[in-house]
């Protein structure tokens, strides 16, 4: 974005040198520069100054679409691993947030919720958890893949999807899931439900199956996404 304009020596290269772009043309940083964790500390205390009361983190992760293997990167160095890279970016990030009261969460991958390993973007539920007010794991049944957990289209279960997402996410931690921790643990998770039509009609019925299972998986809430921002007509609060 604007910063890696501006600081072109921690954006991502090609094999040629010249900026490398994801499938839609959007440039990213290397999320090993030190200065990239420090540029997003400096936009959250700027947020937060001016009335936002919480600071949630998109698209923290290693690249995942587009020509990943001509991807060169001007300052990771395969040392560490991509995990072990974005560990020290929520820790940066979200522990300095922490310390000075600023809520802080970050949205993750569905899958985080459900797998140990980092999916090849660096992402692990358990790097993010402790330097978050809350965890936002993506999940829009639409985004999983036919056949996951035996739903031959994900998308026509919207109640099982996000409720088996955050149910999962507790043995993710490792935790027990009756013990106070659990609950604790919930409460921290926060999805994003899908009110669009992907895989599926996302009809009031679908939204509502999402809230509710957001709700009976108890989450302290939930965050609902359509790009063009025409959100179905029902009641949110019953």
């Amino acid at each position: 974005g604007a910063f890696g304009k501006l600081h072109p020596e921690v954006a991502l290269r090609d094999e040629r040198g010249g900026v490398w772009r994801d499938k839609t043309g959007v440039a990213w940083l290397d999320p090993a520069a030190p200065q990239v964790a420090d540029y997003a500390l400096m936009l959250a205390r700027e947020a937060y100054s001016r009335g936002f009361d919480e600071i949630q983190f998109d698209y923290v992760r290693f690249a995942s679409d587009g020509r990943l293997s001509a991807i060169r990167y001007p300052v990771h160095d395969g040392k560490r691993t991509k995990a072990e890279v974005m560990r020290a970016f929520f820790e940066r990030v979200g522990g300095t947030l922490q310390k000075e009261h600023i809520l802080v969460s970050f949205d993750l991958f569905g899958l985080t919720f459900c797998a140990s390993d980092d999916l090849n973007i660096g992402q692990r539920l358990a790097d993010a958890y402790p330097f978050a007010d809350f965890v936002s794991p993506m999940a829009y049944p639409s985004h999983y893949a036919r056949g996951f957990e035996g739903f031959a289209n994900p998308a026509l279960f919207p109640y099982e999807v996000v409720k088996l997402t955050l149910d999962k996410g507790v043995g993710t931690l490792g935790i027990a899931n009756t013990s106070t921790e659990a609950v604790a643990a919930r409460q921290k998770f926060r999805p994003w439900i899908q009110d669009f039509d992907l895989g599926a009609e996302y009809d009031a019925a679908k939204v509502k199956a999402q809230i509710k299972a957001a709700r009976d998986a108890g989450a302290s809430g939930w965050l609902i996404w359509n790009a063009s921002n025409i959100y179905t007509q029902l009641d949110y609060l019953k």
